[in-house]
């Protein structure tokens, strides 16, 4: 009976991912300088050769409260907006947002901004400083549409985005 839950739940967690209106994972990614705007399934990395991102790996994994592990982040590089340093998703009104995410500060949490498509800020998640566990924080989507996320000062690193 043990086994038969255990697999039903390795089962479910292995398809939210695929029932997720936006996904991205640094687990899935390889280690690159983003200098344009690359689509991961629909999940939109917005970066010029001047405004950059860096996706980076790690010596070390790094864990979250919730148990996932993360073997290198997304490094935003600085602040952002919808046409730069920012990552573009859709959702749909009632669906959560939930993010794993750092400060690059071993100091000062930083703010995650949450805009709409005209890139008017809607809400914000604080990304905890660096050293510790990956942070994790969450938004109610409040309508159908296109958002984007970005630092509001300085760099943050994201480990996962997703949806649903």
């Amino acid at each position: 009976m043990k086994k038969a839950v255990i697999i039903l739940l390795v089962a479910f967690f292995a398809l939210s991912a695929v029932f997720a209106s936006a996904y991205i994972s640094v687990n899935d990614l390889e280690a690159e300088k983003v200098t344009e705007t690359k689509d991961y399934d629909g999940v939109v990395l917005i970066a010029t050769p001047d405004k950059h991102m860096t996706i980076e790996m790690l010596d070390d994994g790094r864990e979250a409260e919730d148990g996932e592990v993360f073997n290198g982040r997304i490094k935003l590089e600085g602040s952002g907006k919808s046409s730069q340093r920012a990552i573009k998703f859709d959702a749909v009104k009632g669906e959560v947002l939930k993010v794993y995410l750092n400060s690059s500060s071993k100091t000062e949490a930083r703010t995650l901004v949450i805009a709409d498509m005209a890139g008017s800020q809607i809400g914000a998640i604080t990304a905890p400083v660096d050293g510790g566990e990956v942070g994790i924080g969450t938004f109610e989507i409040p309508s159908d549409g296109t958002f984007y996320l970005w630092s509001k000062k300085s760099g943050i690193n994201i480990y996962m985005l997703i949806v649903e």
